[in-house]
């Protein structure tokens, strides 16, 4: 779909002239700010294009699915930008076959969501989640009871959204945790980002927020789809999250990232020096979305997205 056609689609939708238009879009989100009738009149024409970001504010003032009509919508897109991210993925495949060489040799697995409608609630599989938190996180020993109970309070509340990787029988392979701060929690996180879990959080949060993304185990590369698609899925159906949070734990991990956009926030060291730096990364919700590398993502991914849908 071009997107001229879709910008004059959602005009006629709300019955506005095009300075109608531009004086909605620009009450409706900052980066609309500085727009001018000259400048959404070219848009409409094919003459110019909005940036993504703009794009994706616009299918979010027409309330349309904005995963779904990125991939349809026919955008040109910066090989370099493209590139940026296939760094990050080639990442993910080369460390697929180490992995399950080493430490997964199985097949029969499937992969989990558990959000605030349907929330993890198995005990034992918790406990595991949080004997293995324990260890990433240096948890304080407190009563797995009360972990897993506060888990399911987070998750209920839309302050933990949980992925897993299962397979027969029953057993837990790897686990990835996308945890949601308020903003005022940013310095603590940045501060204390391996003691953080030791503090008890209330799981009411309001008013701009933090998304925190550790995935506690690799897996495959497929495992490492799923993260990012839920990670997307998350932040479009949650538009207070202006933050990304993530942990990188080596030089070469760490370099396909900052060229992304991702920026060093804090680093720790480890007590083993074989196990390298612990490094938190972040990144403005806005610079990850309209990023055009995540956009391809999204095209190439089409399949696959659908399936998990």
């Amino acid at each position: 779909m071009e997107l001229f056609t879709l910008l004059l689609k959602i005009r006629n939708e709300y019955g506005l002239t095009q300075a109608e238009m531009v004086e909605k879009l620009s009450l409706f989100h900052k980066v609309f700010a500085n727009l001018d009738l000259i400048t959404y009149s070219r848009w409409e024409r094919g003459v110019s294009m909005p940036s993504t970001l703009r794009i994706i504010q616009l299918l979010t003032f027409a309330e349309y699915d904005v995963l779904s009509h990125l991939i349809e919508l026919d955008l040109k897109l910066s090989k370099t930008k493209v590139n940026q991210l296939r760094r990050i993925e080639a990442l993910a495949f080369d460390q697929q076959d180490l992995i399950q060489t080493s430490y997964y040799p199985v097949t029969d697995t499937c992969f989990y969501k558990y959000t605030a409608s349907t929330p993890l609630t198995d005990l034992r599989k918790l406990a595991l989640i949080c004997e293995s938190s324990a260890k990433f996180f240096n948890l304080t020993e407190r009563d797995v009871q009360e972990r897993c109970e506060r888990a399911i309070k987070l998750q209920q509340q839309g302050a933990l959204h949980m992925l897993t990787c299962e397979g027969s029988p029953d057993n837990l392979y790897a686990h990835a945790m996308l945890s949601v701060h308020k903003a005022d929690d940013r310095e603590s996180l940045i501060n204390e980002f391996v003691d953080f879990y030791n503090t008890p959080r209330e799981p009411d949060i309001s008013g701009d927020k933090i998304i925190f993304f550790h995935s506690i185990m690799k897996f495959n590369y497929r495992w490492w789809e799923f993260g990012v698609f839920h990670l997307l899925k998350i932040l479009l159906e949650n538009p207070d999250i202006q933050e990304i949070f993530m942990i990188v734990r080596d030089k070469n991990a760490e370099q396909p990232y900052v060229s992304f956009g991702f920026e060093v926030l804090a680093e720790y060291e480890e007590k083993n020096p074989l196990a390298g730096m612990r490094k938190l990364i972040g990144i403005s919700r806005d610079d990850y979305l309209s990023h055009h590398g995540v956009i391809s993502w999204l095209k190439e991914h089409a399949h696959f997205m659908n399936a998990q849908a």
